[in-house]
């Protein structure tokens, strides 16, 4: 990390003649350059600067301005340049304001002078300064005032490890966070004084391990080691210690009274290991930082939460569905643009009001049902029909899905959360298949009824003709006729009471189903070949008059002796994918194989052409694919792909 030494002077050139060298020796060090005192003193507040140079002429010229530096940055080192003539040759002299006296020269200023020399001599060393190192009180308040402005863990790593080993005798200062879910303490912040120090590995933390990290977080209390050479618990990096000459060691847990982050160390190569100054100073550094990873921590769950409401905040506005939040009394306390879109209300017309603004009374009455059963009975949501009454008179309707807010703390009832989803289309929708369906039960009546009476009445008086000595063909072209609107008959009746749609499938073995269809049918002297096994999912009744139309066209259109085959559809890459249908009859024009499907298209003048329609329906229920093609003899072929096989 980069030093930053600001220059402070009245002489334009100081600056200059300072940086150049500086900067050009010593590129981890930059120099920072300002117009005037003043304006140093804004830097010194604003930013990160670790030391400051001055000369004699701005010390005097300014006093009070660089005694409030060092009022405000007490652990700066302000070093001044005094130049003077010996013998001849110009010298500097470079010594370092450590602070700032009145009167001296007075009684009083004299005696505060001589106390701060006799508290000089009789220091323990350890303030001399930039030379040898900061002083420890000094290193602590540098670390907490920049602990206030860390945001990140990369903050924190400078602001405690890097100016802990500006602490003389501390070789090397590290930051671990302990890993709940591994048993793992992690260093993630270092800094060494003496170069690089091996920092990739792990410590083991977890319960029945002996070493001086799992005890401090086991204990949650400081572990000091005197002598880490000869320690019983198990030292991290005690091999590169002892050869780096440390002597002694602290592990401070981070904590706070909720958490446990993980845990500060510090070596010393002091031989007297850790006087008792020392060791508060690193559990108050160790305390502080903590206070500041759980403020981080907190930052980071509110910046989450946060994040996470943005996102919540714009699915509820983006969502079609009203959406609201009401209060224990039923008012409106959130709503979102879609509720206010449906209703016609602007939000601040429906803040604060009651949900009855927008319902009618048996509706509120329902919904307030609902609420007492959900307090009651419980459960997560519970939903309804309400018609919602608009702010222009207007209704509509709409399906209501309700939930409850949490409980307080005291169990109480808080409040309820909804989604308004308007039905209007779909009621629309079921009105008119309500209708579809009553029409096509009227006209089931009609067709089962209307046409099966009289029908009867006349299959009766054919019987009474065959009988009598009536002209024989035109007793067959009345069977014949008969025969065909019975076919229409069972053909419409199947459409209309079973709709068009399949119902459960199953397993349908082909082969017995092709041969149930074919003694269904009056095939005469037409012949059948079956050359498939497999099982297909179908609705076997739809199956059943599927193949049974096909027989009778084939019959109808190939003749009585038409030969007929029913067989694997397969494709190279998938196997077996369907089924056909094939006759070797006359088959069919293409115009005729692009209209086959179609319910009004016959070729045949006393056809009705509903059969191969049926067909079509059938095949679509099931989602098969059902196409018109030309047999391997020329013939008439029908093959239907997309069938499922059943295993």
């Amino acid at each position: 990390m980069t030093s930053r030494v600001l220059c402070l002077s009245t002489d334009e050139s100081f600056a200059s003649r300072i940086s150049a060298p500086l900067e050009y020796s010593y590129p981890q060090v930059s120099v920072l350059t300002v117009p005037d005192v003043a304006a140093g003193v804004e830097v010194l507040e604003g930013e990160r600067v670790d030391a400051v140079v001055t000369d004699a002429a701005t010390i005097a010229e300014s006093p009070a301005l660089l005694e409030a530096v060092r009022e405000r940055r007490p652990e700066l080192s302000l070093l001044v340049l005094s130049t003077y003539e010996d013998d001849g040759r110009r010298r500097t002299a470079v010594s370092e304001v450590v602070d700032f006296l009145e009167d001296v020269g007075t009684d009083a200023g004299d005696e505060a002078l001589a106390g701060w020399v006799a508290n000089s001599v009789v220091d323990d060393g350890r303030s001399s300064g930039p030379p040898g190192g900061e002083n420890l009180e000094g290193v602590v308040n540098a670390i907490k005032r920049d602990l206030v402005d860390a945001r990140r863990p990369g903050d924190v790593e400078a602001a405690v490890c890097e100016q802990l080993i500006l602490e003389e005798d501390v070789e090397f200062a590290w930051i671990g966070e302990f890993d709940r879910g591994e048993g793992q303490v992690v260093p993630w912040g270092t800094a060494a004084r003496g170069g690089d120090w091996p920092r990739s590995r792990t410590f083991p933390a977890g319960e029945g391990i002996d070493a001086v990290v799992a005890n401090a977080l086991r204990s949650r209390a400081p572990v000091v080691v005197d002598d880490i050479e000869t320690h019983a618990s198990t030292v991290p990096w005690r091999a590169v210690a002892t050869e780096r000459g440390c002597q002694a060691l602290i592990v401070a847990p981070l904590q706070t009274d909720d958490e446990l982050f993980g845990v500060l160390g510090v070596f010393t190569t002091d031989p007297d290991g850790l006087s008792l100054p020392q060791r508060e100073a690193f559990v108050d550094v160790a305390d502080t930082t903590a206070r500041v990873l759980e403020g981080m921590a907190i930052r980071g769950r509110i910046d989450q939460q946060e994040r996470t409401l943005r996102r919540y905040e714009r699915l509820v506005e983006t969502v079609g569905d009203g959406m609201y939040a009401l209060d224990d009394g039923g008012h409106f306390m959130t709503v979102n643009d879609a509720l206010c879109e449906m209703t016609g209300y602007a939000r601040e017309g429906l803040l604060g009001e009651h949900l009855e603004l927008i319902l009618e009374t048996e509706g509120r009455n329902a919904w307030e049902a609902v609420v007492d059963d959900l307090t009651g009975v419980g459960g997560d949501s519970r939903s309804l029909e309400l018609t919602v009454v608009r702010k222009d008179g207007t209704r509509f309707p709409c399906e209501n899905k309700v939930g409850l807010l949490p409980s307080g703390e005291d169990g109480s009832f808080m409040g309820t959360v909804g989604v308004l989803r308007d039905v209007t289309e779909r009621k629309r929708r079921e009105r008119k298949l309500q209708r579809q369906n009553d029409r096509l039960d009227a006209f089931a009546s009609i067709v089962s009824h209307d046409l099966r009476n009289p029908l009867s009445v006349a299959q009766g008086y054919l019987e009474m003709l065959e009988e009598s000595e009536a002209d024989e063909a035109t007793v067959g072209e009345v069977q014949q006729s008969l025969d065909r609107m019975n076919e229409m008959i069972d053909d419409v009746l199947a459409l209309a009471r079973e709709g068009e749609t399949a119902a459960e499938t199953a397993p349908v073995p082909l082969p017995s189903a092709v041969q149930d269809a074919w003694s269904n049918v009056d095939t005469r002297d037409a012949e059948l070949t079956v050359s498939l096994d497999q099982s297909v999912l179908a609705d076997e009744g739809r199956l059943l008059r599927l193949l049974e139309n096909l027989f009778r066209n084939a019959v109808q259109h190939g003749g009585s002796d038409v030969a007929l085959e029913v067989g694997p559809l397969e494709a190279p890459a998938e196997g077996f994918v369907g089924f056909f249908v094939e006759d070797d009859g006359p088959g069919m024009p293409p115009n005729v194989r692009e209209h086959v499907f179609e319910s009004d298209f016959t070729t045949a003048e006393d056809g009705h052409g509903i059969g191969l329609w049926v067909v079509s329906e059938i095949a679509d229920a099931h989602d098969w694919e059902a196409a018109a093609t030309v047999g391997r003899d020329g013939g008439a072929r029908f093959e239907f792909a997309g069938v499922e096989q059943a295993h």
